[in-house]
């Protein structure tokens, strides 16, 4: 990744790398972004990123591929 996630990137979007929308970064504490995400994130994203149905949606830094104006990229 080009640079650490901060509270810049709060509002922007969350694709896969296969340009798959995820969701939206509601709030980076700490180089984890929490999100809020998409109703139809496929179960293999959610699997991958340890989302499991008790809500808790975010990831860290690690997982990213890049960050653009309007985006969070994921890596695969």
């Amino acid at each position: 990744m080009n640079r650490p996630l901060s509270e810049d990137d709060e509002g922007k979007r969350v694709v896969g790398p296969d340009g798959e929308e995820i969701g939206t970064v509601e709030k980076v504490d700490a180089g984890v972004a929490h999100v809020h995400p998409e109703s139809s994130v496929s179960e293999s994203v959610r699997e991958r990123l340890d989302w499991s149905d008790r809500g808790d949606y975010t990831f860290q830094e690690t997982h990213v591929e890049s960050v653009t104006a309007d985006e969070v990229v994921l890596s695969e």
